[in-house]
């Protein structure tokens, strides 16, 4: 089955679910970032592991695209993208030859910011706002509240925020 008739059976399956709605696009090196970072996160993890990571950059950003990136992948919040955080001028480009290396993977990552920006997106994580591989554990883990597991990685809200209404 292609990648497009998966994300619309997928589209269907979860249509009752939280939709996320989007009011403006990502610039062209926003939506970089955004990509390099979705793969480099979960690019093994297909199109469910990818749209949550997604959806944890836009819950981190309390829903405002705006605040996707700076809010969220260039403060330092995932590992993937951890080279360039304390660099004066940050050069993303090994990331993005990285990135770029798993095609399969940028080709899903760009299909799920154009649901984003479509209005089509989902929340598969009921409002995470942390996530970490399931062969470890954090320390911050235990100041969370677990919410799922999707693949590899598990799912967390912050205690003082609420769930995601369905």
């Amino acid at each position: 089955m292609n990648i497009k008739r998966s994300i619309l059976t997928l589209w269907m399956l979860f249509s009752m679910a939280h939709p996320v709605l989007a009011d403006r696009f990502l610039s062209d090196e926003d939506r970089q970032i955004v990509v390099t970072c979705l793969v480099l996160e979960a690019g093994g993890e297909g199109f469910d592991g990818m749209l949550a990571v997604l959806n944890v950059i836009l819950n981190r950003a309390q829903g405002d695209l705006d605040q996707m990136v700076p809010k969220t992948i260039k403060s330092g919040a995932f590992s993937s993208m951890s080279s360039v955080w304390n660099q004066d001028v940050r050069d993303y480009t090994l990331l993005f030859q990285r990135a770029e290396r798993q095609p399969v993977a940028c080709e899903t990552a760009h299909q799920l910011i154009d649901l984003l920006e479509d209005g089509c997106l989902w929340d598969n994580t009921q409002g995470a706002t942390h996530f970490h591989s399931a062969a470890i554990h954090p320390y911050w883990a235990d100041d969370l509240h677990y919410l799922l597991t999707i693949g590899n990685h598990k799912f967390y809200l912050e205690k003082n925020r609420t769930l995601a209404s369905l």
